[in-house]
């Protein structure tokens, strides 16, 4: 079953506003996924509703907070944005100290460990801001990780670690906003547990490089990326990493902000190389301050991931 839930005209726009990029989600069969997980796997959050809030002032919380497990640090909390449609706020008070939440189960991945198959195309978005851009205040992430420990249980420092601008040894894939380095924009980055992080070159600044301007305090940017496993070969004008300018390539994932695909993509060369991540991973989000005056929060309007059913 193949039903499209947005609109593909006006692809070719930018667009910052609530629904989800429609060059990007044109073609996922949202709602035949809804009917039937025989097509495939649907993850949406738009955080109009949450429960009750977990404070952490009197101590780390590491546990269960609605369908997510999370990590609070003390004086961490997760809060209502108190914005239009639904918004939540992740922050703490604290050096050091920051909030990550992410779905309990890792459903979702685009090769196979050991073999590194390519699974079925993969859709993933978030509508996000962050409320301050002011330099070595906080690191923010939102994309796919693996989640927190084996057990189940949340950790903390992940996926973003006490050291600024770097994340943590696990699966990840996604949008990391460095707080010292690049604290108007975010860097589109991927990494194994075990290898070397990796930000592909010409994805580092996002919203300066796609949108042409780096982004204000509380400005909203919808992030995502497609993955399809047999796209049509275009010609790489502007080399990633392990790529040459002037070849035909397969564009494996495609990253899009606001709605608009960004020059450079991904090729067979990185997402078969040894640092891609191969488990399954989940929907994330996470902040760390790096400073502990007036860090500011990671404001997520919602998230939304889906996925082919393999069979």
């Amino acid at each position: 079953m193949s039903v499209k839930t947005v609109n593909p005209m006006g692809n070719l726009a930018a667009s910052s506003i609530r629904g989800p990029s429609q060059a990007l989600w044109a073609n996922c069969p949202v709602l035949g996924m809804l009917e039937d997980p025989g097509v495939g796997q649907y993850f949406f959050d738009d955080f109009n509703r949450t429960g009750g809030n977990t404070s952490a002032a009197s101590g780390a919380y590491a546990g269960g907070w609605g369908d997510y497990n999370a990590y609070i640090y003390q004086g961490g909390t997760i809060t209502d944005g108190q914005l239009e449609g639904g918004v939540i706020s992740l922050q703490a008070d604290g050096d050091n100290e920051g909030v990550s939440i992410a779905s309990g189960t890792g459903s979702f991945r685009i090769t196979t460990t050991s073999t590194l198959a390519l699974n079925q195309k993969l859709w993933y978005e978030a509508r996000v801001a962050c409320s301050t851009i002011t330099a070595s205040k906080s690191d923010c992430f939102v994309g796919l990780s693996s989640g927190f420990l084996s057990s189940g249980l949340p950790q903390a420092a992940w996926p973003i670690t006490v050291t600024d601008d770097t994340l943590a040894d696990t699966n990840i894939l996604g949008f990391h906003r460095k707080g010292t380095a690049s604290p108007t924009d975010w860097s589109f980055v991927y990494k194994l547990t075990g290898q070397t992080v990796v930000y592909p070159t010409n994805l580092a600044t996002l919203a300066t490089s796609v949108l042409g301007a780096a982004l204000t305090a509380s400005q909203y940017v919808k992030l995502g990326f497609l993955f399809d496993p047999n796209p049509t070969p275009k010609q790489i004008s502007l080399a990633s990493t392990g790529q040459t300018a002037g070849q035909l390539k397969q564009p494996l994932i495609t990253i899009f902000v606001n709605g608009l695909p960004a020059a450079a993509f991904l090729t067979n060369t990185n997402v078969a190389g040894t640092a891609f991540p191969t488990a399954f991973m989940t929907p994330s989000l996470a902040i760390m301050n790096q400073s502990g005056t007036s860090p500011g929060s990671l404001l997520c309007d919602w998230h939304r991931c889906a996925q082919l059913a393999n069979s």
